[in-house]
């Protein structure tokens, strides 16, 4: 069962990181000197940024998950 958690808790935090980081980018861009002409600030933010966000909430999904689940 504690293996199901941490796969969820993975890629529950894959998904938030990457829309975080999207969001972030898309909003914060323009601050920053990305332009939205042809879409380049939405699509530096979808496959540039998006990735690192994820990655950085798989790591701290799974994290989390095996630090409260300790049985």
């Amino acid at each position: 069962m504690r293996a199901v958690i941490v796969l969820v808790a993975g890629l529950l935090g894959t998904v938030a990181g990457w829309v975080i980081a999207a969001c972030a980018t898309i909003a914060f861009g323009g601050a920053f000197g990305l332009t939205e002409f042809e879409g380049e600030r939405s699509m530096t933010a979808v496959f540039g940024i998006g990735p690192v966000g994820g990655l950085v909430g798989l790591i701290a999904g799974l994290w989390l998950a095996l630090r409260w689940s300790k049985r």
